[in-house]
This record gives C-alpha cells, sequence and structure tokens, in this order.
C-alpha cells in the first residue's frame, strides 16, 4: 500500500522540485546597463584664441569592428580570446554612442556648437570633417582599455586631405569591475577627442 502511495505522489513531487528549480533559475543575477561618458568640466578659457568657437565639423561616418557591435560588453581574456558578458551590457549600441561622445567631446574642447554627426544634411556647410576606422575597441577587466583607430581629417570645402593619423591609445582600468572598464574606455574616447581637437586647431591656426 505504501509502495503504491509513494508511485502516486512521485510525479507530484518531481513537478514540485521543478518548479522549486525554476524559481530558484528565475533569481538569477540581474543585467547591468553600461553607457560612455563624455567630457566634462570643460573650463571656458580652454579655446582662449576664440577661433574655433565657429567652426562647423562633421564626424563620421565612424566604422567599428564587428566583435564589439553587441549588447554585451567584450572582454579580453587573452590575445586570443574574447568573454562576452551576460550580465554586463550597453544601453546604447557602440556603432550609435562612440560616434555621439566623439560628437559632445569634440563640441566641448573647441567650443563650438556645430558639431555634425554622419549623415548629415548635404547642404550641411562644413569645415572640417573627420572619418575613422576603429579597428580595437575593448579592456581586460583588471587591466588596460586599449583603442585603436585610423583617422583622416578633411577640410569639409573641397575634401582636401589634411591629415592622415594613427591612434593607439592605453587606459588602465584602475579597478576589477565592469564600471571601472567603462569609465577606462570612455577616457580613451576622451584623449582620442583631444588628439582630433588639437590637429584641427593647428589648422585653424595655421600652423
Amino acid at each position: 500500500m505504501a509502495t503504491h502511495s509513494f508511485r502516486l505522489l512521485a510525479p507530484v513531487l518531481t513537478l514540485v522540485t521543478l518548479v522549486t528549480l525554476c524559481g530558484c533559475l528565475g533569481r538569477s543575477q540581474p543585467a547591468r546597463f553600461y553607457l560612455l561618458a563624455p567630457i566634462t568640466g570643460i573650463p571656458s578659457e580652454g579655446t582662449a584664441a576664440g577661433l574655433e568657437k565657429d567652426l562647423r565639423i562633421g564626424v563620421g561616418p565612424i566604422f567599428l569592428p564587428e566583435y564589439v557591435d553587441r549588447s554585451q560588453i567584450v572582454t579580453r581574456v587573452s590575445p586570443h580570446e574574447m568573454g562576452l558578458a551576460e550580465f554586463h551590457q550597453w544601453s546604447e549600441p557602440l556603432p550609435e554612442s562612440v560616434p555621439r561622445i566623439l560628437e559632445e567631446n569634440l563640441s566641448a574642447v573647441l567650443s563650438t556648437q556645430y558639431v555634425y554627426r554622419y549623415p548629415w544634411l548635404g547642404s550641411t556647410p562644413l569645415d572640417y570633417q573627420v572619418e575613422m576606422n576603429i579597428t580595437r575597441f575593448d579592456a581586460e577587466l583588471g587591466g588596460d582599455a586599449i583603442l585603436a583607430a585610423r583617422w583622416t581629417l578633411t577640410s569639409g570645402e573641397n575634401k582636401q586631405v589634411l591629415l592622415v593619423k594613427r591612434s593607439t591609445i592605453t587606459r588602465p582600468t584602475g579597478g576589477t569591475g565592469y564600471e571601472d572598464l567603462v569609465a577606462a574606455e570612455s577616457g580613451a574616447l576622451e584623449q582620442l577627442s583631444r588628439e582630433i581637437a588639437a590637429a584641427i586647431k593647428s589648422f585653424v591656426q595655421g600652423k
């Protein structure tokens, strides 16, 4: 009789176990979302000559490697291995975020509100245009963030190539968390923006 009762209860116990397991799985680690940050706190005297304040600058097109074009934050585990953080993701796709940050950074550093992100209207007058191919943009947790890019500066009026440069920027994360990693990548974009701004200033000032 006891054996018969156990056989009747066995499916019920199995169902209860499965429901319990599903409940445990349902309480897994929640995803966290991150966003690159632009430069803040630029002093008003940053462009003392005032030559750049009315510049019209086009940013783009900008190309990123496909391996970072995903919602998960990509980390470098070894020279040949990448990691995908399922619970640490971008709140904005990098192909949209990176051009936006560069646009905001250049506007801040050069003190001009006339910075346009590609694509812009064909009738938009430009003084300079920055095109870029980013070949690496990743970081190692507890290590360094690395940004490698080849960028071209052209005159907006006649599309004359003024400068072609390769920039490789390394920024320490300063910590082992994903927030530290994202902050270091934002810092790398800030440094690149300052390089581009310095190049534009040199041409504006005729150096």
